[in-house]
């Protein structure tokens, strides 16, 4: 059975970098079956980078190859300068997706050369705790004249062996420790942040009146993506086909429209259903 690889990346408006550091992996040769991309959601600047980056991967295919693409924003309250309980929502979302990821059995390359510099500071530490040594830690350099011409997404790919990747040293605390590992959960204070763990009354309504209007088999659907699955992941835990996750994905979105009416299609995405339905899910004792 091949390697499940996830490339994760830190972004901010340059989409080009994930796309130079997606191609120069593919080219060494490494087979990708997953990128995961982390933003600030309320800057606009990034989510048009997402855009960008998100139409290079039309139909769950990049380059000719099936590659699935899914955004990770991160979602702030207030302005972006990250005081303290921001820096923990930072890190526990990085803590739980890389914690998730090699759950999954997912082999990681993490890419650090996008985005907020404390994105990636956040994200290399927590790199140390939930990385093995078979996972990578990647920088990239682009020469001046190449990084001017792609500037925001102006180039989203560049000829062979332009960009230079540089593997960046990182020290595993499982290389060291491996029993550590299983202790090393984000504390339950970063963990209910990360969920959204106060919901209202409002929302805690909403969640029930979704939640009761499903199938048992698209509780199921919801159950998962509340757990920040993937489609792949979902459909080879219920053993049904991605298409299939997809119908009761859509049929979610559509209830959770209904039920919060503010709401476009596009808001309703994984980091939305984790948030709200995670701890609504957890009272339930499904989560």
């Amino acid at each position: 059975m091949s390697h499940q690889t996830t490339l994760v990346a830190t972004l901010g408006g340059q989409p080009q970098i994930v796309t130079f550091t997606l191609d120069a992996l593919l080219q060494r040769g490494e087979t990708i079956t997953q990128v995961v991309v982390v933003y600030l959601a309320s800057n606009p600047r990034y989510l048009r980078a997402y855009q960008l980056l998100a139409a290079e991967f039309a139909g769950d295919r990049y380059a000719g190859l099936a590659l699935h693409l899914r955004g990770l924003p991160i979602r702030l309250e207030g302005a972006e300068v990250f005081q303290p309980q921001q820096v923990d929502v930072v890190h526990a979302t990085f803590q739980q997706l890389l914690s998730d990821l090699k759950k999954q059995g997912q082999r990681v390359h993490l890419s650090l050369s996008g985005g907020r510099r404390l994105l990636a500071l956040l994200a290399l530490e927590a790199a140390m705790c939930y990385l093995r040594p078979t996972d990578r830690v990647w920088h990239i350099y682009t020469p001046p004249d190449w990084t001017e011409q792609a500037h925001e997404g102006r180039l989203m790919h560049v000829p062979p062996g332009t960009v230079q990747l540089i593997e960046m040293p990182f020290a595993s605390l499982s290389a060291y420790a491996p029993g550590l590992t299983g202790a090393l959960q984000p504390p339950p204070s970063q963990q209910l942040r990360l969920a959204g763990q106060a919901l209202d009354e409002a929302d805690e309504a909403r969640c029930r009146a979704v939640w009761q209007e499903l199938t048992p088999r698209q509780q199921e659907v919801l159950t998962c993506l509340a757990q920040d699955l993937d489609r792949s992941a979902i459909a080879k835990q219920l053993h049904i086909a991605r298409s299939t996750v997809d119908t009761h994905r859509r049929v979610i979105v559509e209830r959770c429209q209904a039920a919060w009416e503010e709401l476009q299609f596009e808001d309703v995405d994984t980091p939305f259903l984790r948030r709200k339905f995670g701890p609504f899910l957890a009272g339930l004792k499904k989560v």
